[in-house]
């Protein structure tokens, strides 16, 4: 992903709530490459080559809703669109409503629409794979980010859902990933109150003849000595298959996906697609670059799940994951005391025999 220096150019149309197609007209007068977001920068284009002299029709659907952020009400009444470059770009916008359907998002922030910082660096930015998701949707289907860092099962089961819940038409989707919050909640542990709240989610959704999809939350990527992903959500995992299952509504395992696909890069290079600034890494929160690598897994399982209404709108021809390149030379590294960390800031619910395992870090 490219670097760019300035700020975005931001377009912002007055709309009440509801889906609608964008059609953006883009002519350049010089050689340039541009990236373009809409609305809590879910992102349509990436890095894309104009030349000088020419002009690119772009078209996307977007989702205009309100929203509950912290138990605040928050109202939308635009399409706001966002697009980076660091040359002058025309850009002419035109839109119409469309009746398609949507698929609404709840989750936490490994999910949810972050926001970027410019000069911006791919890299240095906090990035929900949520967010990914529309580059990887033709125009049939809309998406609605609800997700929120540190949510959890329960915080959304009361005026976030309720909120949101208005908004559900009959064959809308309603996607949900939780867990790492949960985790840190007691009352809140896989196969108690963490199951409950999920089979109301899929019961409720079922009542307004709205489709559940479940996923299992992404693993955090924390190494032992021996180069492996230490099992930190795994049981969480296995309540939301349990709780699928129940439901019979598919079930997407992104803890098997993230961990198949991170564990054999090595600490060294998997943390290059988690959010780093040079001082601090995470472990947890994927950049864009990791955040595209999830959305990516998860739009490929999608596709092969067969979900009615959905998979044949999934743009598989976008989902190629190039070679990532280990260095055979690389240091071997481990951060399994940043599991003590994580227990210090409210991780409770954790496999024992894990916790005895590591607690003498």
């Amino acid at each position: 992903m490219v670097k760019y220096e300035r700020e975005p150019k931001e377009i912002r149309i007055a709309v009440p709530n509801g889906n609608y197609e964008v059609t953006l007209e883009i002519t350049a007068q010089l050689d340039a490459i541009y990236t373009v977001y809409c609305q809590n920068r879910r992102f349509v284009a990436v890095d894309r080559e104009i030349s000088a002299g020419e002009t690119q029709r772009l078209t996307f659907v977007v989702n205009v809703c309100d929203y509950i952020r912290r138990d605040a009400a928050y109202t939308v009444d635009s399409i706001q669109i966002y697009i980076v470059c660091d040359r002058e770009l025309s850009v002419v916008p035109a839109y119409v409503p469309v009746n398609v359907p949507t698929l609404y998002i709840i989750g936490d922030s490994t999910v949810t629409d972050q926001p970027a910082e410019y000069p911006y660096d791919p890299e240095r930015t906090y990035c929900g794979w949520g967010q990914v998701l529309p580059m990887f949707l033709d125009n049939q289907i809309a998406v609605s980010n609800h997700s929120e860092s540190g949510a959890t099962t329960k915080e959304v089961f009361g005026l976030h859902f309720e909120t949101l819940r208005r908004k559900l038409r009959p064959n809308d989707y309603l996607m949900i990933e939780f867990g790492h919050n949960d985790q840190k909640d007691p009352e809140l542990d896989a196969f108690g109150g963490y199951e409950r709240y999920l089979r109301w989610f899929v019961d409720h959704a079922r009542r307004r003849a709205v489709r559940t999809i479940l996923n299992a939350p992404i693993n955090r990527i924390i190494f032992d000595d021996n180069g492996k992903i230490l099992n930190l959500l795994g049981e969480y995992r296995d309540a939301v298959k349990y709780v699928s299952e129940w439901g019979h509504v598919p079930f997407i395992d992104l803890w098997t996906a993230t961990t198949d696909f991170f564990e054999p890069l090595g600490l060294y290079t998997a943390k290059k697609y988690f959010r780093h600034d040079g001082e601090s890494q995470d472990y947890t929160h994927t950049n864009d670059l990791g955040g595209t690598i999830v959305a990516k897994l998860w739009a490929s399982m999608a596709a092969k799940a067969e979900i009615r209404g959905l998979s044949e709108h999934i743009l598989t021809e976008r989902l190629a994951i190039g070679e990532i390149r280990v260095d055979p030379d690389a240091p071997k590294e481990s951060n399994a005391e940043e599991f003590v960390r994580l227990k210090s800031i409210g991780l409770g619910t954790v496999p024992a025999d894990l916790d005895a395992d590591i607690s003498h870090l």
